[in-house]
């Protein structure tokens, strides 16, 4: 009963950002509300280490707010309960795309070659861009059912996986791109992003390839085929479509109704009798699936405004004068290694936010950056929810993946910075 209402809860989260959207006189903070009640619910039932990371972060936000509060900064109750919102909001819709957009699983015999490690490089890269952790699920599963589930593979679809960070507008790293950089442009970021997932292919086919690809001749593709990729490219032309078309509704509004209706669409045309039941299945087992993401973020979401508010009650507290592409990098050097100990990249990302927007950056740079820490930070940090799942799943150990991913780590950080100090010398 306590994980249906905290569900229910969660739905009308997601209801209540939407009447919002449509009508602005409606209080937002009711939508905040219902996260952080569905999240008590949670907290209620599931053991406390389950939520460390809440803990962690909220306890630092809540020092952090108490010392801001005490030198004369301000905080209001709304302020507290819709930050990240909007966020969760997001997961929260996107999440039903798994109830479309997951491919059939193949069976048979796996291909091998060259042409089977950039298809499953690809299809990996794509679908993980709109479902997320499932198509680990699928993958990993079908490599470890055949006994490939080794360095190559899990480095493979790992890299490609969290490549999606860069630009996709369906990640978490996207929702938190733009909502710690208000302003960025979806569009340019996603340009940049996707410079940045240019690069990224050709460090991770060289990488496990060689120069001549001569390590590839035997590699055991997973078999993706092109009607998988209809869904993700539809719900990506739709977010586009719709952010020219009304470009005063937040990009996070946007993916997280198209997310919705299409589900609702595709379901009805598949089989119009056993949508409502898919839906209601879905929403009625959510919050437990959503656990530690709502914790996640409401957490950073106390730790940014106790940042903010220290950032005010002690005044003019910098230790960067500017955002060009040298700082860029060195703050992404410094997200890798914090992220190396275990720390979400979302806590990196938390701190630089409030520091560096007073120094009026590029809005557009700043996202990139925040990009790159989580594309990088979720591949480097042995205990982030990809690594976690395929320990929890397949018993690869986190410190396993590390090791097989830090080369690509290290290389990409390199290549990224280089990216940055051209953006940030043609955007000057």
């Amino acid at each position: 009963m306590l994980r249906f209402s905290a569900s229910f809860l969660l739905a009308l989260m997601a209801l209540f950002n939407f009447l919002h959207i449509f009508e602005p006189t409606s209080p937002v903070w009711l939508s905040g509300l219902c996260g952080w009640l569905s999240f008590a619910l949670l907290f209620s039932f599931t053991p406390w280490r389950s939520f460390s990371q809440f803990l962690l972060l909220a306890g630092m936000g809540v020092g952090l707010l108490m010392w801001g509060l005490a030198r004369g900064a301000e905080l209001t109750l709304t302020s507290l309960l819709v930050q990240n919102n909007s966020l969760l909001v997001m997961l929260y819709s996107v999440s039903f795309l798994r109830l479309v957009a997951l491919p059939e699983e193949a069976a048979g015999v796996l291909p091998r070659g060259r042409l089977a490690f950039l298809q499953t490089l690809l299809g990996v890269h794509v679908l993980g861009a709109v479902i997320n952790l499932s198509i680990l699920v699928l993958v990993a599963g079908r490599y470890h059912a055949q006994g490939l589930l080794r360095q190559d593979t899990v480095s493979l679809i790992s890299q490609a996986f969290s490549a999606a960070a860069f630009w996709s507008p369906f990640f978490a790293a996207m929702g938190v791109a733009l909502s710690y950089a208000p302003g960025a442009q979806l569009l340019q970021v996603m340009a940049f992003g996707g410079l940045l997932t240019l690069v990224s292919f050709i460090l991770i086919t060289l990488l496990a390839g060689g120069w001549h690809l001569q390590k590839l001749v035997d590699f055991p593709g997973y078999p993706m085929h092109l009607h998988s990729v209809v869904i993700p490219a539809v719900l990506a032309l739709a977010v586009i479509s719709l952010h020219l078309i009304f470009p005063q509704i937040t990009v996070l509004a946007l993916v997280s109704m198209s997310a919705i209706g299409l589900v609702l669409g595709v379901l009805c045309w598949r089989d119009p009798s056993q949508a409502g039941v898919k839906l209601y299945q879905h929403a009625a087992s959510a919050a437990p699936r959503m656990g530690r993401e709502l914790g996640l973020f409401l957490g950073a979401g106390v730790l940014t405004l106790g940042l903010q508010t220290v950032l005010v009650g002690v005044g003019d507290l910098q230790w960067l004068k500017q955002l060009t592409g040298l700082e860029a990098s060195i703050l992404l050097a410094a997200a890798i290694l914090v992220s190396i100990l275990g720390i979400h990249p979302i806590i990196s990302i938390s701190v630089v936010g409030p520091l560096v927007l007073p120094l009026k950056p590029d809005l557009e740079l700043l996202a990139t950056l925040f990009l790159a820490m989580w594309s990088l930070g979720v591949v480097a940090n042995p205990i982030s929810g990809t690594n976690v799942m395929l320990y929890s799943q397949f018993k690869v150990a986190g410190r396993d993946a590390l090791r097989w991913n830090l080369r690509y780590v290290v290389w990409m950080w390199f290549a990224a910075s280089v990216v940055f100090l051209l953006l940030a010398a043609y955007r000057e």
